[in-house]
């Protein structure tokens, strides 16, 4: 007789030094079911998992799989009992081959003495084929973020598996990628293969899961079957209060005269000719799909890439930046796409992240350039509080904080030196609940208040329509129109898409478009 649930979560309890991330948590997933897993960052959601994983150990509670109690003390384990994770930073070897990716942690195929490259590459494509068209020959790091997303998931869903545990796997694909994680969750169900779907896409555990696991402050509040559920009642059942409670974002503030920023047919990677301006106080959205050129514009405006044509001119005077340090020093900052790999020192802790890039105005003097440590603790615990961030202090290791609370806390080292003039945000919600991304673009939207200019670069075209002055929409590296508030995330859309025939005859519904490249 089969077990009722592949496996089962009990009286699950974690603590780290003045924080319990779970208390008394559980969870329950049947075979060949598609279960959601939501919850407000620092909910617990990320802990639980890690022990599932192998990664961490819990202090107390059983685990059960398929109905015989187990002890994953592991990842090796966990991967023996036949559980499989795409974590939100995905495990790959950036320096390794896509076939080499694929079989890390199992025997390459060989030939005699030697490992086998043509039969790696053969089984490697086969691997890949239900989900993404990349050569098994190529290095990881040439690979776009989406296109090792997409390899990581192909890699988990390989071989035998009794539970897949997805966490946020769609939240850097473009919708074409997004449809083929759906089908490939949809195959893994036909095959009785469980999967564990957490995601802050409130939208995406509405269509796919079955069934549904809500956790807050590290306690499971609730289970339900999804087709008990819509968005308003599973909001609800996260936030702890009806979601007409959830105050909405406000009109944005009226830009100043003031140019801030101005670019003038920058050219550089797939970026070609972008021209446009941005006004102190504005609040400019950069909309477009996967590949269209949203982070290289990023990129090429701090100076981590080097257009190979064009200007930039901050308040009226030409700037060419060799390194981001200068686009600092002009009062630029940058909140990156991937913020564990490119924005944090993870071994460090909070205040040492906040600080890092005012160093200076934290020394003791000019000629003693030794540190004030209880300055920045002092000017840390204010971002603490500003923020919100759920820590248990400014000296809490960074890498030990839930998705969102990174992301404030990143963000928070632009704003405790108070010299950004410009912020430049790549996927600024990227794994953050509703709660915080609310959050966060009401405190985008105050700065802007406060005159400082802001562009910001999302996947989620809602996001960007809903605080946006204007939207300038990238297809294929070109600036292709813009938009005027109010926007629809419909709008950018038609944009993001071809919307001329071969004839050069325009189609209906872009309103509000002004000609391509123009600024205000």
């Amino acid at each position: 007789m089969s077990a009722e649930y592949v496996i089962e979560v009990h009286g699950m309890c974690k603590q780290f030094p003045g924080v319990r991330a779970l208390d008394d948590a559980s969870l329950l997933i049947r075979p060949g079911e598609v279960h959601g897993l939501v919850g407000e960052n620092g909910a617990g959601k990320s802990t639980l998992i890690k022990i599932l994983a192998g990664a961490q150990q819990a202090d107390s509670g059983t685990i059960r799989i398929d109905g015989a109690e187990v002890a994953i003390a592991s990842e090796a384990d966990a991967d023996a009992l036949g559980l499989r994770f795409i974590h939100q930073d995905v495990a790959l070897v950036h320096r390794l081959t896509v076939a080499e990716n694929i079989f890390l942690g199992h025997r390459l195929p060989r030939r005699g003495p030697f490992v086998s490259r043509r039969k790696s590459y053969e089984l490697s494509r086969e691997v890949l084929a239900e989900f993404v068209d990349v050569d098994p020959a190529a290095p990881l790091s040439s690979l776009s973020v989406a296109e090792r997303w997409m390899v990581g998931i192909a890699r988990a869903c390989a071989g035998d598996a009794r539970l897949v545990v997805m966490d946020e796997p769609t939240v850097a694909l473009a919708d074409a990628e997004v449809l083929r994680v759906f089908r490939a969750v949809e195959r893994l169900r036909e095959r009785g293969i469980a999967v564990l779907f957490v995601s802050h896409r409130l939208g995406e555990i509405l269509e796919l899961a079955d069934a549904v696991t809500v956790m807050k402050d590290g306690r499971t509040v609730a289970r339900h079957l999804i087709a008990e559920l819509d968005r308003s009642s599973l909001v609800s059942a996260i936030i702890g209060r009806e979601a007409g409670e959830l105050d909405p974002l406000e009109e944005p503030a009226a830009p100043h005269d003031e140019v801030f920023l101005e670019v003038d047919g920058l050219s550089g990677g797939p970026l070609r000719d972008i021209s446009f301006s941005v006004r102190a106080g504005e609040i400019v959205g950069i909309g477009g799909l996967v590949g269209s050129g949203r982070t290289s514009l990023m990129l090429n405006l701090f100076g981590h890439l080097k257009p190979t044509s064009g200007h930039i001119r901050i308040n009226g005077h030409p700037v060419r930046f060799r390194s981001p340090a200068d686009a600092i020093k002009a009062g630029l900052a940058l909140i990156p796409e991937e913020r564990r790999a490119q924005g944090l020192l993870t071994q460090r802790s909070v205040r040492e992240n906040v600080v890092l890039a005012h160093l200076r105005d934290f020394r003791r003097t000019s000629r003693l350039p030794t540190p004030r440590r209880a300055h920045e603790t002092e000017r840390t615990i204010a971002e603490i509080d500003r923020l919100r961030i759920a820590t248990t202090g400014p000296e809490q290791r960074i890498s030990t904080l839930s998705g969102g609370n990174q992301q404030k806390a990143l963000l928070s080292r632009w704003l405790v030196g108070r010299q950004t003039r410009l912020l430049l945000l790549d996927e600024p919600t990227k794994g953050v609940d509703v709660g915080a991304k609310t959050e966060i673009l009401r405190l985008v939207s105050q700065l802007a208040a406060e005159g400082v200019a802001v562009i910001v670069a999302s996947s989620d075209l809602e996001e960007v329509s809903a605080i946006a002055h204007r939207v300038l929409v990238l297809r294929e590296g070109h600036l292709v129109g813009e938009l005027h508030r109010p926007v629809t995330e419909a709008q950018i859309l038609h944009l993001c898409y071809e919307t001329t025939d071969h004839t050069g005859t325009e189609h209906p519904g872009a309103d509000q478009l002004s000609s391509t490249g123009g600024t205000t």
